[in-house]
This record gives structure tokens, C-alpha cells and sequence, in this order.
């Protein structure tokens, strides 16, 4: 049911886009397309949004291009749809030059085109579209080793996507900020970046964090918690922190020792191919028998 305040606006905007107002079907569009103020219809978006886009704007080129490149309540239709994507690029629809940079560089519906593919993502990254600043920043720190102004620069678009939440981007720069590329080394502050990327669920910095808490490295050592956090990673496949995981399981380290627990962890890292785990599960085993 539509809000007493909200209904209104939505029928002099449909009365607007009847009448061929084209920023009035894109927003009418919108909404049946998102379906938060009035029941969702993805038929009735597609025909505003159409209307939309070939009367130029943006937002509906982008909106439409991405329906006809899906199918979604119209036909397939990438030619159309590269089309429509590539024309609200231009005219500077930060989303569709995101989307149409990652198709340049991963070579999906157009020939890679890795210039383009940059141009595209910078303009995004610009405009402040997190996944644009976080590509852009990985592309940047896949550099030669000596290659400073890059890593800089790789430092500066990680920061941007870590600060709006992105996880994979907070684990970047922490990785950044303990190692010290393109930055000075800050491993307090490589804690911060990596812990808010673990608290989000990410599991690589899940196991960082375990590995930091361990080892002191820019947090006070504190085994018991780098036992929950390897076991939080542990839990979602990652290697390496069911390794840990087994070992201090093994040990009594940081958590009770549990020998059962120990071999589950060890057979777990051992069957993702690392021999080391796999030895020292048999030892677990034969310490059983």
C-alpha cells in the first residue's frame, strides 16, 4: 500500500510521462522497474524506461540497456543494450560507464579493449561508485614492483572504496598500510582497515586478522580472539585458517585442546591440497589410535 504522501507525486508524474515528459517516464519507469512506492512491473518499466531512453536520458539508457542485456521484461538484445550503455556513459551516467568498463575488461559482449576498459572505470571511480574505485585501485596495484606513483594511486582508490564500506577494498589497504606499498607501513592502521573488512564477513581478512592477533602485529596478541577469527574464516572454507585453526586445536592454543577438533580442521586444509596440514592430521590420528 502506497504511503498517503507518495501518492500524489506519482500521479502527476504518470500523468506527466503520459503527456511524453521523458525525466518523468524515467522516474515512473523507475519506480514500477524498483517497485518501492507502487507495485513492481517489470512490463510497465521497460515501456516508460524505452520511452525514456530514446527521448536521451541517461538514467533510462542505462536502466533499459541493462534490461535488454539481461532480458529482463524484454527480449535480449546486447546490441541494443552496448548501444544504449555506451550513450549514458558519454553523457556521464557514473553506473554505465562502470558496467561498461568491466565489459571492456573482461571482454564480455565486446572485444576487450583495456584502454577503454580504464577510461570507463576512471570515470566512474570518479563519480564515486565504490566497485569502480576498488577495480581501478587492484589494476593499479597489479604493477611492477617499481612502479611508485601507481601503488600511490592504488593506495588512494582503495582508501575511497574503504571508506563507503567496501570490505574487499578495507582488506586491500590494510594489506597496504601492514606491508607499507605506496604508503609508509602503519600496521595500527592496517588493524583497523583489515578488522572492519573481518567484521563484514570477509574471510581472507578474517584469517588476517587471526594471523595479526597472533602475532601482536599491530594489535595487542590475544590468542583466544584469533581463534574465533580463524574459525570464522575456517568455517567458510579458507585453507590456511583451518590450518591454524587445527593446530592450536592440537595444542590447547588460545582454545581448549581438542584432539578430534584438531583432525577435523588439519583433514579440512589437507583436502584443499596442503600436505603439511595433511601430515600433521595423521600424526593427530596415529597420537589416537
Amino acid at each position: 500500500m502506497l504511503a498517503a504522501e507518495a501518492v500524489e507525486p506519482l500521479r502527476a508524474g504518470t500523468e506527466a510521462a503520459e503527456k511524453g515528459d521523458p525525466e518523468s517516464q524515467y522516474i515512473i519507469g523507475k519506480e514500477f522497474l524498483e517497485g518501492e512506492n507502487m507495485e513492481r512491473d517489470i512490463e510497465k518499466a521497460a515501456a516508460y524506461l524505452k520511452k525514456a531512453a530514446d527521448n536521451g536520458v541517461p538514467g533510462a539508457q542505462y536502466n533499459f540497456g541493462m534490461m535488454l542485456m539481461t532480458g529482463q521484461g524484454v527480449a535480449e538484445d546486447n546490441a541494443e543494450a552496448l548501444r544504449l550503455l555506451e550513450a549514458a556513459a558519454v553523457s556521464g551516467e557514473a553506473l554505465a560507464q562502470y558496467f561498461l568498463g568491466m565489459m571492456y575488461l573482461q571482454g564480455d559482449s565486446v572485444e576487450q579493449d583495456m584502454e577503454k576498459a580504464t577510461e570507463l572505470l576512471d570515470a566512474a571511480a570518479e563519480q564515486g561508485i565504490a566497485d569502480a574505485q576498488y577495480t581501478i585501485g587492484t589494476m593499479l596495484l597489479d604493477t611492477p614492483e617499481e612502479a611508485v606513483e601507481e601503488k600511490q594511486w592504488a593506495a588512494h582508490w582503495l582508501n575511497q572504496a574503504a571508506e563507503q564500506g567496501d570490505a574487499r577494498a578495507q582488506l586491500g589497504i590494510g594489506r597496504m598500510f601492514f606491508y607499507g606499498v605506496g604508503m609508509d607501513q602503519d600496521q595500527e592502521k592496517a588493524a583497523n582497515w583489515v578488522s572492519a573488512a573481518a567484521n563484514q564477513g570477509l574471510e581472507d581478512a578474517e584469517y588476517m586478522m587471526g594471523t595479526m592477533l597472533l602475532a601482536g602485529a599491530g594489535v595487542e596478541a590475544n590468542r583466544e580472539w584469533a581463534a574465533h577469527w580463524f574459525k570464522q574464516a575456517a568455517e567458510k572454507g579458507q585453507p590456511d585458517a583451518q590450518y591454524n585453526l587445527g593446530l592450536m586445536f592440537e595444542s590447547g592454543d588460545g582454545v581448549p585442546e581438542d584432539k578430534e577438533k584438531a583432525q577435523y580442521w588439519l583433514e579440512k586444509a589437507a583436502a584443499s591440497g596442503d600436505e603439511g596440514a595433511r601430515d600433521i592430521a595423521d600424526q593427530v590420528a596415529a597420537k589416537g589410535d
